[in-house]
């Protein structure tokens, strides 16, 4: 796996492959300051390519609302996680709207996943990988962790490099 930190003029143009190749990027996206800065490397590294990018939101469910199946309490989280993403969705494509995109950064799907956050955006990859074919090029674009204790206890770009399938971009 490759772990790249970069800053946004070394994101474009730096996978390697032909001009031509289908380049998938997934995003990380839960509305923080450093998903925004993951969103703006991700269209930039798609800029002009053909592709796409895949914007994911994991979403957790409580104990208590797990605990609960079927029950009023797992039936507001929904409610809520439902409501989150659709916020979320609004807000990436005001981002993206107000940015002029070409290529593949114009060919966006936003999706929420529930369950571990590192395990769910590679679920999506490989989900690409399978759509797409073995000639498509995957990579999953993260923003750094905001919060500090994240460094101690672990964080998401932690959890994807212990994984070796896919170029890893964390974005400070």
């Amino acid at each position: 796996m490759i772990t790249l930190t970069t800053n946004p003029d070394q994101t474009a143009g730096t996978l390697i492959g032909p001009p031509g190749t289908q380049v998938y990027a997934v995003v990380g996206f839960d509305g923080s300051a450093s998903a925004l800065r993951a969103l703006d490397a991700a269209s930039r590294l798609l800029n002009d390519r053909p592709g796409g990018m895949e914007i994911v939101y994991v979403a957790h469910l409580s104990a208590l609302a797990a605990a609960d199946v079927g029950g009023r309490a797992s039936a507001e989280v929904l409610q809520s996680l439902d409501d989150a993403t659709r916020e979320l969705s609004e807000e990436v494509h005001a981002h993206l709207q107000a940015t002029h995109l070409r290529g593949a950064a114009q060919h966006w799907h936003f999706r929420r996943r529930d369950g571990a956050i590192a395990d769910q955006l590679i679920a999506v990859a490989d989900d690409l990988c399978y759509q797409h074919g073995p000639d498509a090029s995957v990579v999953i674009v993260v923003g750094r962790s905001e919060h500090g204790y994240h460094h101690v206890l672990g964080s998401v770009p932690r959890a994807l490099e212990r994984h070796n399938h896919y170029p890893v971009i964390v974005i400070p």
